[in-house]
């Protein structure tokens, strides 16, 4: 029979794990998986848009819809962000160790600057090219460039070194992170993918 000190601990983890998420916010999934997509692209169309046999006109499309669904990401970690704050993400699983945690918390520090950095520094680059094209958005609405800085060459090289160097290091965090999991999930029978899915 239980004593009252085992009855408290033992509701008041009840308790603890009934008002603790499971997983994350609906809004919080749905944008995590909506910009991994975006990055996928991004990544893709980079790649080919650089290196890819394209005329000029070709070549000159695929950079506004590059350009476009740039913004959009960037926006789109703005909502991801402000809903990481204002909501209660889950707790990470009890069976990680206190290094695979703090790891965790790095790795996703590092991700968070990352999709921070290179939207921007793609919209410094657009923003102080000497060729000053507009980034219309999808042919919805026209994104501003940054003011001050227009067709000034040392900045734009600048953000652009920076625009690479950050996906170097953001691909590599990538594969670092989809790595966690899969060592995780397959051996060490962890389901962290319950915690960003539906």
């Amino acid at each position: 029979m239980m004593n009252k000190t085992t009855k408290a601990t033992f509701s008041s983890s009840a308790e603890e794990q009934l008002s603790t998420p499971q997983r994350y916010h609906s809004l919080a999934i749905m944008l995590h998986w909506l910009i991994a997509l975006g990055i996928v692209f991004m990544f893709a169309s980079g790649t080919y848009m650089l290196y890819g046999d394209l005329s000029k006109a070709e070549q000159y499309k695929l950079f506004q819809i590059h350009k476009s669904a740039g913004v959009l990401i960037l926006l789109s970690v703005v909502a991801r962000v402000a809903t990481r704050i204002f909501t209660h993400p889950p707790a990470l699983p009890s069976g990680l160790s206190g290094r695979d945690k703090r790891l965790s918390k790095l790795g996703h520090l590092g991700l968070y600057a990352c999709l921070i950095v290179m939207p921007i520094s793609g919209w410094v680059m657009v923003s102080a090219s000497p060729f000053g094209l507009p980034t219309i958005v999808f042919g919805w609405f026209e994104w501003p460039h940054i003011p001050g800085i227009s067709r000034n060459k040392p900045i734009e090289t600048l953000a652009r070194t920076i625009h690479w160097t950050t996906a170097s290091v953001f691909l590599s965090l990538i594969i670092l992170h989809l790595g966690a999991v899969i060592k995780h999930q397959y051996f060490e029978k962890i389901n962290l993918i319950k915690r960003m899915w539906w």
